[in-house]
């Protein structure tokens, strides 16, 4: 088998990611599926005995095959790991994130006032697409959650950057920005009812309380997920909807919400086919030495097949009555033979 026909061979067992494009729900779950065809044919066992392993495994695993064939595929290893690591940290933020919005989803089942909670709706205008954690309608206003889980340390200066703080500033985003998109969007989605002027509020809400958040932007309102309750409890409004209108609104949203599937911004078809190449040559390394070894125990049979030889015809009759000429020719003879031997 060529190298080119095992590559695709490799690459048509990985049946993870099969379609173009997914929904934000579904991305996870395949993430995984990716995950578990790449353990699997690295070490070719089913989805029982390999359940427990997971991608640096395989590093390490092929990292050390790599080692023991003498380095012969160090240019792809780097690209296989540099593709893992992406991938890897697709997946902790995807668990992160859900971690995050459950645990503020708890919280939130503590508000004492009458409150209808959408979860993770996707809104649309066309040219602009977000998703909303969370939206909570209450009398007093309709608030939109976004939900932080992070381990870092949050300054928020007062054009809405927001930075992740440490020995440097890092800039993630600009905050102000990302939330008018979401309040837009919703805002379109109440547009054709007599409730599009309601109150709609912001809240970033961080899930960690052992970090330090400084917010100098006066239009978002921030605090820790177990104040959550508390925060949207002391809203107040000079207007307050009726259980009518709450339902009303929620229905609208409903009608406008917007679950597409979209390209998965990671470049699977790639990762696999790194993959699939470095596996390749690993294979292809490791039987190297088989064939050398069959080789040489070849030459070493006719060595000794010659050996025979040269001793029957040392020790023969034929050198006593012919003299040192006929065995200097002899020798030359043998000599040529041992020379074919080998060649062959």
């Amino acid at each position: 088998m060529t190298r080119t026909r095992r590559i695709e061979e490799i690459m048509e067992a990985m049946k993870s990611f099969g379609k173009d494009k997914y929904e934000k729900s579904e991305l996870l779950d395949e993430m995984f599926k990716l995950q578990q065809d790449i353990v699997r044919l690295t070490f070719n066992g089913d989805d029982s005995s390999t359940s427990d392993l997971r991608i640096w495994d395989v590093e390490r695993h092929l990292e050390q095959r790599n080692r023991d064939c003498g380095n012969v595929a160090d240019e792809e290893l780097r690209k296989f790991k540099e593709g893992s690591k992406a991938l890897c940290n697709l997946i902790k933020a995807e668990i992160s994130g859900n971690r995050g919005e459950a645990k503020a989803f708890r919280f939130l089942q503590n508000i004492r006032t009458r409150n209808i909670i959408l979860r993770n709706v996707e809104l649309s205008d066309g040219n602009r697409r977000a998703e909303l954690d969370a939206i909570v309608i209450t009398p007093a206003a309709v608030t939109i959650i976004e939900v932080k889980n992070t381990g870092k340390n949050i300054f928020i200066d007062e054009n809405g950057d927001y930075f992740r703080t440490g020995e440097f500033l890092r800039l993630d985003c600009n905050i102000a920005d990302k939330m008018a998109v979401k309040e837009d969007l919703l805002r379109n989605a109440l547009a054709d009812t007599a409730l599009r002027n309601v109150p709609i509020r912001s809240i970033l809400t961080f899930t960690n309380n052992r970090i330090e958040i400084h917010n100098k932007y006066s239009g978002i309102r921030t605090c820790f997920a177990s104040q959550l309750s508390y925060v949207v409890n002391s809203m107040q409004s000079s207007h307050s909807l009726s259980e009518e209108e709450m339902e009303h609104i929620e229905e609208m949203i409903r009608n406008a919400e917007c679950k597409e599937a979209y390209p998965f911004g990671f470049d699977v078809a790639q990762f696999k086919k790194d993959f699939a190449t470095l596996l390749t040559i690993l294979e292809e390394a490791s039987m190297k030495p088989e064939e050398k070894e069959e080789t040489v125990e070849i030459v070493v049979e006719k060595k000794v097949s010659v050996r025979g030889l040269l001793k029957k015809l040392l020790t023969s009759s034929v050198f006593d009555r012919t003299g040192s000429a006929a065995a200097t020719a002899a020798l030359t003879i043998i000599s040529a033979v041992v020379v074919n031997a080998i060649r062959k």
